[in-house]
C-alpha cells in the first residue's frame, strides 16, 4: 500500500486534528434556541430563527463549546494541509469555513474570525429550510454532514464573497421584522449556501490527486469485502464496511465519488459488483446463482436484470462470449 493510502487508513485516530484542543476539554453546553445562544454570548436577538455571530456585539464570547437544534457556518483559524495523505497542500489557506448540523458540537473562539472583519459565522434554525427558495434544496447542502477536517478552505476572493453574503444578513437583520423578513433571509441563505457548493466543487477539483488516492483505497477495501466470505454484502453494508476503515464521512465520500465518477456511493458499489461478476462469470465454474449469492444480491433475478441492464447481455451470454475468445 502506498504512503498516501497508509496515511488514509491510520487517519481515523487523528480525525479531530482541526478541532481546537482547548475547546475539546470543555463539555458542550446544550442550547435550545437562537435567542438563548445570543444571550449566552452577549448579543441582541434580531430574529428568532437566524443570527450573525458578530464579535463587535458578542461581548461575552471568548471560547465556547455548544450543541443545539440549529445549523451553523463558522470560520476556523486552521492551516489547511494534506500531510495526512502524504502529499503537499493543494488548497487555499486564506480562511477555513466549517459547517455543523443540528445536534453536533460546535467549538467557537473569537480568535477564529477572519482578518478585517468581526463576523465569526451564522446560526439558523431548521425552520428556515422550510421557506420557498430552500425547501427543495436542503439535500444538496450535504456539507453540513461533513467532518470538521473536511472543512472548506477559501481563497481570499472566496472569503470576501462569503463575508459579503453575511453582510447582507446583517443589513436585513437590522430592519424591523415583518412578513417578508424570513423570506428574504432565506433568499440570502440560499445564495450563501450555493456559493459554498461552488467553492466545494472547486476544492474537489484542486484535490484531484488526493481524491484519486481516496477512491483507489475505497475500491481496494470494497473488493476485499466482496471477495471475502461474509453473510451480508448489500450495497449499504458494503459502504458501512469501507466507512469503518476510512477517515472520511459518508457525506464527503458520496460527494467525492459523485465528482470523480458521476455516480453516488450506492451506484458505484453496484457497478463494482457487476465488474466483479463479469470476472467470475468468465473465470470460474460457479453457477449464475452462486455468483449472485456471493456478491450479495438478494436473489438471482435481481442480479440477472442488473447485469443485462449494465452489460447489455445476460451472464450466460457473457460467459459464452468469453469462452469463444481465443486464448
Amino acid at each position: 500500500m502506498s504512503e498516501g493510502r497508509r496515511s488514509l487508513h491510520s487517519d481515523k485516530r487523528n480525525s479531530t486534528d482541526f478541532t481546537n484542543p482547548i475547546a475539546m476539554t470543555i463539555p458542550p453546553q446544550k442550547i435550545e434556541s437562537i435567542s438563548q445562544l445570543n444571550t449566552l454570548i452577549g448579543q441582541k436577538t434580531l430574529h428568532p430563527l437566524l443570527s450573525i455571530i458578530d464579535l463587535a456585539e458578542a461581548t461575552r464570547l471568548d471560547q465556547l463549546s455548544i450543541s443545539g437544534d440549529f445549523y451553523a457556518l463558522f470560520f476556523k483559524q486552521v492551516q489547511c494541509g494534506d500531510f495526512r495523505f502524504g502529499r503537499r497542500c493543494h488548497d487555499f489557506q486564506s480562511c477555513t469555513l466549517a459547517f455543523k448540523a443540528p445536534g453536533q458540537t460546535i467549538d467557537i473562539n473569537r480568535h477564529d474570525a477572519p482578518e478585517q472583519t468581526s463576523i465569526l459565522g451564522i446560526t439558523f434554525h431548521p425552520k428556515v429550510f422550510n421557506e420557498t427558495p430552500l425547501i427543495c434544496k436542503k439535500s444538496e447542502y450535504s456539507f453540513f454532514s461533513y467532518q470538521e477536517n473536511e472543512s472548506l478552505h477559501l481563497s481570499e476572493r472566496e472569503k470576501q464573497i462569503i463575508l459579503g453574503c453575511m453582510s447582507n444578513f446583517q443589513k436585513e437583520l437590522q430592519r424591523d421584522i415583518d412578513r417578508f423578513s424570513l423570506r428574504l433571509l432565506a433568499v440570502h441563505l440560499e445564495l450563501l449556501l450555493d456559493y459554498c457548493l461552488r467553492f466545494y466543487e472547486r476544492q474537489f477539483i484542486t484535490r484531484c490527486n488526493i481524491n484519486n488516492d481516496i477512491l483507489a483505497y475505497f475500491n481496494q477495501l470494497l473488493e476485499q469485502y466482496l471477495q471475502a466470505e461474509h453473510g451480508v454484502k448489500t450495497e449499504l453494508r458494503s459502504i458501512e464496511y469501507v466507512h469503518e476503515r476510512i477517515p472520511q464521512s459518508i457525506a464527503y465520500l458520496n460527494d467525492l465519488v459523485r465528482v470523480e465518477t458521476g455516480k453516488t456511493l450506492r451506484e458505484h458499489v453496484r457497478l463494482k459488483k457487476i465488474d466483479m461478476a463479469k470476472h467470475l462469470v468468465t473465470s470460474s465454474n460457479k453457477t449464475i446463482s452462486e455468483i449472485a449469492l456471493a456478491l450479495g444480491f438478494p436473489n438471482t433475478q435481481t442480479f440477472l436484470c442488473l447485469f443485462k441492464k449494465l452489460v447489455g447481455c445476460s451472464p450466460n451470454e457473457y460467459r459464452q462470449q468469453g469462452n469463444n475468445k481465443p486464448n
